[in-house]
């Protein structure tokens, strides 16, 4: 795997087994509250960046668990199959996207969200910074759309 290493984005699974890279920055950049999130990462939130799907992007073996978004349309979280860490998600809503768990991401990477979304599932410890728009539900706007 040593030719990803000169792409400009790169994110993969605690073990190193499952990547995804990408020669993009994110077209957006958001704190996601809802409950599949909260689920699937363990965490009252998850951190997510949105990239163009690049073919070959990802590589690597993984375990899909499926679920039905808010949109209605599946979306699908994909753990790496030997450690079973959660590195990114395909969202049928956002075709043509990934969502990549910001943790998973390595330098030159910084998460800077644009919003915090499905804040009406936010757990109520959870304290969102004052400024930062915030959507009940998913933004209205389509992440990577002009």
């Amino acid at each position: 795997m040593d030719e990803l290493v000169n792409n400009t984005f790169r994110a993969q699974c605690n073990c190193g087994q499952l990547v995804v890279s990408f020669t993009q920055a994110p077209v957006a950049q958001l704190v996601c509250h809802c409950r599949d999130c909260q689920i699937v990462s363990g965490l009252p939130y998850a951190k997510a960046a949105f990239f163009r799907a690049e073919e070959q992007c990802a590589q690597g073996e993984f375990l899909a668990v499926e679920l039905t978004g808010g949109s209605g349309k599946p979306k699908q979280y994909r753990r790496c199959r030997q450690c079973n860490d959660f590195v990114y998600a395909t969202v049928d809503a956002l075709t043509g996207l990934l969502g990549v768990a910001a943790d998973k991401l390595l330098p030159p990477f910084e998460f800077k969200p644009m919003a915090h979304v499905w804040t009406c599932e936010k757990a109520p410890e959870v304290e969102i910074p004052a400024g930062v728009f915030q959507f009940p539900k998913a933004p209205p706007f389509r992440p990577g759309k002009q």
